[in-house]
């Protein structure tokens, strides 16, 4: 007898986006902010993922750019029966994002959305009390546009999602993310504002491991372990770490989530 899902997405709130912990922890999209530099095409790869999770992935390099959109279509498709389709304008996705309305945005936007198309995932989770939740998929199904014979970016566009991507959302399978916090972070920041997201208390991780996870080009550890320092000041700056630091002993990373009572309000 198969497993009856939910048609829907869970309800969060307009200053939220919901990311299921298995992406967040895991090297899917990178920190890379060369926008100018090739993107890899992986076949069938294992991505570098945190304990029990097992990610395989076919499709074009994703990048932090990528999940904001992502992220977007997830916060659209909430309204709605998962598998209908969504539809928006690129002007009102472009808003949402924070991008400058021009038409390198506009051709931004498609470009990240047939990337996501044209993906293919293979993902398992193990879950702590026992039993797995698989997904196995597209980031996202189909996706188009009505063409009006003009670059008129009123024009609707259209995408669906997977219906069984709601198994990543089962109440313990995924986090919230403050939008406006997350929009105005750099990549590196971007990222660990997920990854800690998902971490109620978060416990002492190696510089190497988050390394390894966010997927960063930088091959010297300790030029990455610079970056890394500026990227966790900057998380404490804007009020998401009441304090964080990396043990020069250890070189773990230690930091103390703050309590954001704009979830609570």
């Amino acid at each position: 007898m198969s497993e009856e899902l939910p048609e829907n997405l869970p309800a969060w709130h307009q200053d939220w986006r919901g990311i299921p912990n298995a992406l967040a922890r895991s090297a899917l999209f990178n920190v890379s902010n060369l926008r100018s530099a090739e993107r890899r095409h992986f076949n069938l790869a294992e991505i570098a993922s945190t304990r029990g999770i097992s990610l395989v992935y076919t499709g074009a390099e994703l990048r932090q750019d990528d999940q904001d959109v992502f992220l977007q279509v997830l916060h659209l498709a909430k309204e709605q029966k998962l598998g209908e389709n969504i539809r928006f304008t690129a002007n009102s996705m472009i808003l949402a994002l924070g991008w400058t309305r021009n038409s390198e945005s506009y051709e931004r936007l498609a470009i990240c959305m047939n990337r996501m198309k044209a993906t293919a995932l293979r993902l398992t989770i193990e879950r702590p009390e026992g039993g797995r939740i698989s997904y196995s998929g597209s980031l996202m199904g189909q996706f188009s546009w009505r063409e009006t014979g003009s670059d008129d970016p009123l024009r609707e566009w259209t995408v669906s999602l997977e219906e069984n991507i709601v198994k990543l959302f089962a109440p313990d399978a995924y986090s919230l993310l403050h939008w406006q916090t997350r929009l105005s972070l750099p990549p590196l920041s971007k990222w660990l504002h997920a990854y800690y997201s998902t971490h109620r208390d978060p416990f002492p991780v190696k510089v190497e491991t988050l390394h390894r996870l966010s997927a960063s080009k930088m091959k010297e550890l300790r030029k990455f372990r610079y970056e890394l320092k500026a990227a966790l000041a900057l998380l404490v700056e804007r009020g998401f770490f009441l304090n964080a630091h990396i043990d020069p002993k250890s070189d773990l990373v230690n930091v103390e989530r703050a309590a954001d009572r704009r979830r609570l309000e």
